[in-house]
């Protein structure tokens, strides 16, 4: 019964046990190590066998594991009412573990499974941990208890046997675990499953090799016959005290499941004849015949000679090489391998790797796909780049330490993964203009690629834009592969307008069809910006409200709160519009308010995005507000700029434009479009405004809905709606606006979301086209703009409106956005700065100022403007002072009043907790609890 649908029987499974790639239940590619009588992994208690499980892909590994586990479990709950012991090892490095972790969270949700008569115990364990996500209990509980828990499965606390790692010093903690292992193995006689990883240095679970050989009796302490807890310690990984359970225990377990990093068949070989070895192979030696150095002789008074003899002393044996031959002794093995491609190679080939942004955005972003496991087993990673501008760089030991290793330092990586991640990278020095060179670069990809049928190559261009077309011919006249698949990808700006654009496509054609050239722009592979299209077209009520009787108007804002420092001459010569909305902005607009695709076929979705623009009308310069802020032209390599042009730069840091789309669904609607530099915070936010009720409506006259989804920082998407106030007072007209909020990393509990950079690369990798830029999506693109660009720079010469570093943006862009009928609204829902404007920047300018009435607030808010400058000025003449102070109370989302003349009501604006707590300390009142200690 154990067996699943399709398995092979037990009658057939001695005929079949001597075949290579025999299937079992459809799951696994089997390879039996001895011929004679098979044992399977579904076989009872007692049995013994070796079994060979390969997987196809990741997604495969993962599932195949947990077939397996559960399959254990099952045969046991099926045929005893006895409980099922399982003992997991942690692993080591970011890949084992997070592969680990998805195997427990998948055999969580695993129904057919009674966890009430399921116990698990740890293998082995860290111990003095910095933090407790480094800790295998962590991940135990995280990825296994955690989910069971969402889902409802009853598994008892008690039934998780875990050391007590508070306990000092580490001998007494490891006591202290043996007595509960103990208890548990004798009372459910177990274990029936441990799994374990073969790490590269040969080690089982946390027994290290060079543990045990640096002490002979260490290793008799480690196969000792009776249950024991051991204090290990190595210097190869990431924390260096552990504790284990030693090698008798895992002997002990019905199976064992063992995971090899290292899918090549020199791994397995090398489990098969430890396996042989130990288990087939065995020969008794034969008795030695005792031999007796004699030390002395004397005779007896009756003639009988007397001997006095010493035995000779026997050799010890020094400790083998790895646990592995002792462990796989009596156990049914399984070993979990990914298989390895022969056929394919794929060369990821960075030009202009030295630069800032390989070393900032791209070589991170592979990095982050190496320790995601998204990269193909057979990947080499060559960084390439010209040696004249960049001295500094050797050769691959040189661009690993002085440009690599600081970067991806900062994704919490360990050891073990920087040093499995620099095995794969390869450096060349290349100058495009030279044949020899780029044939050098060539030869070096072939012999990383040898023995492989297909050479397949993925070129990115992290270069400036003039440098494409050189590199494209250099590379596909001496360095393009005739056996597989070539990629480039190249980097915006795709020129400074329609022309360079145009003029820039025809010299890619020139050596590239469309479907190698990907034109990557990150923002969309944004996690919300990959949402839009679902949010639209998955849920159908809401495809029928993106309509112009429905919307008033769409605003998508770019806000950043740094400047251009370190980048500023590269900025003046393109500006906000052509550095942010030319590209991402109008790629978001797209996905708002694009028609159904026929299919989501990368052409098919693209296609529409392409009707799209061509129905947006070209710029109003009337319809546009440029700015510069204060400090621009303090920067050095700006009035360097300004000295050679001879007048002071005219480059917009701040932009406000709006635009039409002239077709039956948004007709009139207008999409408003702000990016800014030097601004008052951070994010990324598309904000679709319904259309307000008529004022005698049923509710009377309330804020307009909205659909707000946040793009960046704290991706979530949430929908602002009139809500009756609770109370025994409240009336049936007293309404107030609040949020439906999903939050996804609360909702789908990711560890984390992926960065675009790393989504792109690895859509290139498998030739997924969606999330890049079409030829006629750019120059479409540019045909919008050009008209503006050529207005504000060469017509008109439009000076830049000044606005102060940290505000809003100058004043004219938010009498445009008003004139467009967009209203703010606060979190209450009355008439005022939107939550995320005016608590932003509350929290940010506050700083150092005790204000005492709203007009002190914002004068604080304007850093110390004086009254009749104009910003300071519009700001208080929509306020008056507070008539009373109020009382921030603990565990409420606390306030300020601010009561606006335009409106006539007081406006209400709340913040979580935390960040009032913030700014109560910078007000001054740290820690206060009463109107006494802290006031407004």
């Amino acid at each position: 019964p154990a067996l699943r649908q399709g398995a092979v029987p037990s009658t057939a499974r001695g005929q079949a046990s001597g075949s290579r790639g025999a299937t079992i239940g459809g799951r696994a590619v089997r390879q039996r190590a001895v011929p004679g009588a098979k044992v399977a992994a579904s076989d009872l208690a007692g049995t013994m066998g070796l079994e060979r499980i390969l997987a196809t892909s990741e997604a495969d590994f993962i599932v195949k594991s947990v077939d397996y586990i559960e399959e254990c479990i099952m045969r046991l709950q099926h045929n005893s009412l006895g409980s099922f012991v399982l003992g997991l090892s942690g692993t080591n490095g970011s890949v084992r573990r997070t592969r680990l972790s998805d195997v427990l969270k998948c055999l969580a949700h695993r129904r057919s499974i009674d966890w009430q008569r399921v116990f698990v115990f740890l293998v082995d364990e860290r111990y003095g941990f910095e933090h407790e996500e480094d800790s295998n209990a962590f991940l135990v509980r995280d990825s296994l208890v955690k989910p069971l828990s969402k889902i409802g499965a009853e598994f008892p606390e008690g039934h998780l046997v875990l050391p007590d790692t508070t306990i000092t010093p580490m001998e007494a903690c490891a006591t202290a675990y043996k007595e509960r292992l103990v208890a548990l193995l004798e009372r459910e006689h177990g274990p029936h499953l441990i799994t374990l990883g073969l790490g590269e240095e040969l080690h089982i679970a946390s027994v290290f090799p060079e543990w045990y050989q640096a002490a002979p009796e260490r290793w008799a302490e480690a196969t000792r016959k009776t249950v024991g807890v051991l204090c290990t310690e190595t210097s190869n990984f990431e924390v260096k005290n552990r504790l284990s359970v030693n090698l008798r225990v895992i002997r002990k377990a019905t199976n064992i499941m063992l995971f090899l990093g290292d899918g090549t068949e020199e791994a397995w070989t090398r489990v098969k004849k430890a396996f042989d070895e130990e288990r087939f192979c065995e020969r008794r030696p034969k008795r030695a015949r005792r031999t007796i150095e004699p030390t002395g002789v004397m005779l007896s008074t009756d003639g009988v000679m007397m001997v006095h003899a010493k035995p000779k002393t026997k050799m010890a044996e020094p400790p083998p090489v790895s646990p592995l031959d002792y462990v796989l002794k009596y156990s049914n093995v399984s070993v979990m391998q990914l298989r390895i491609d022969k056929e394919n190679h794929y060369s990821l080939v960075i030009l202009g790797a030295a630069g800032d942004l390989a070393k900032k955005k791209t070589f991170p972003s592979i990095f982050l796909l190496h320790l995601g496991r998204f990269l193909p087993a057979n990947t080499s990673i060559i960084g390439v780049d010209n040696p004249n501008f960049h001295s500094d760089i050797k050769g691959v030991d040189d661009f690993w330490e002085l440009r690599l290793r600081p970067y991806l330092e900062k994704e919490k990586a360990t050891k073990q993964d920087l040093q499995e991640f620099r095995s794969r990278l390869s450096f060349v020095p290349v100058v495009m203009d030279s044949k020899e060179s780029v044939e050098a670069l060539d030869l070096r990809i072939r012999e990383l690629g040898h023995g492989k049928a297909k050479d397949n190559r993925v070129f990115y261009l992290a270069l400036p834009s003039f440098l494409f077309h050189p590199a494209v011919k250099a590379l596909r006249t001496h360095c393009w592969s005739s056996t597989g698949f070539c990629r480039v990808i190249v980097e915006k700006p795709f020129g400074k307008n329609g022309k360079e654009a145009k003029e820039l496509s025809d010299s890619l054609t020139e050596y590239l069809q469309e479907h190698e050239t990907f034109r990557i722009d990150h923002y969309l592979a944004k996690t919300l910006v990959l949402n839009l299209l679902t949010l639209r077209f998955a849920n159908r009520e809401l495809g029928h409200l993106f309509h112009a009787h429905h919307i008033a108007n769409v605003r998508i804002t770019f806000k950043e709160a740094i400047g251009v420092s370190g980048r500023a001459g590269y900025f003046d010569s393109y500006g906000i519009i052509r550095d942010i909305m030319q590209n991402h902005l109008m790629q978001v607009l797209t996905l708002v308010a694009m028609e159904a695709p026929a299919s989501l076929v990368a052409e098919d979705v693209r296609d529409e995005k392409v009707k799209v623009l061509k129905q947006i009308r070209p710029i109003d310069p009337k319809d546009c507000v440029v700015g510069q802020y204060d400090g621009y032209q303090d920067d050095a390599d700006i009035k360097k700029l300004n000295e050679q042009k001879g007048y002071a730069s005219r480059c917009p840091t701040f932009a406000a434009v709006v635009l039409y789309l002239d077709n039956e669904r948004w007709s009139g609607v207008p999409f408003i479009m702000k990016a800014g530099k030097a601004l008052e915070t951070q994010q990324t936010i598309v904000r679709i405004q319904f259309k307000k009720a008529p004022p005698n409506s049923l509710f009377g006259d309330q804020p307009q809905n909205e659909l707000v989804i946040r793009i960046q920082p704290n991706e979530a998407i949430y929908y602002k709606i009139l809500a009756k106030l609770p109370g025994l007072t409240q009336r049936a007209r007293d309404v107030q606006q609040t949020v439906l909020d999903l939050d996804l990393k609360k909702r789908f509990e990711l560890r984390r979301t992926p960065e675009a950079y790393e989504k792109l690369i690895h859509d290139v990798i498998q030739g997924e086209s969606h999330n890049f830029v079409r030829r006629d999506e750019l120059e479409q693109a540019w045909r919008i703009f050009d008209p503006l660009l050529h207005e504000l720079e060469v017509t008109e010469k439009r000076v830049p409106e000044r606005y102060t570093f940290g505000s809003r943006g100058p004043l004219k862009a938010d009498a445009l956005i008003d004139r467009m009928g967009f209203r703010r609204y606060t979190v209450t829902g009355v008439p005022g700065f939107a939550e995320d404007d005016l608590i932003d920047a509350i929290a940010m300018a506050a700083c150092g100022a005790f204000a005492t009435s709203a007009r002190g607030i914002f004068a604080a808010l304007t850093g110390g403007l004086a009254p009749q400058s104009g910003r300071s000025a519009r700001l208080l003449s929509h306020t008056r002072p507070l008539t009373a102070p109020r009382r921030f109370v603990t565990g409420t989302p606390s306030a300020f009043f601010v009561a606006g003349r335009r409106s006539g009501r007081t406006a209400f604006a709340s913040r979580p907790e935390t960040r009032l707590t913030h700014l109560f300390s910078l007000l001054g009142g740290r820690g206060a609890r009463s109107a006494s200690q802290a006031t407004v």
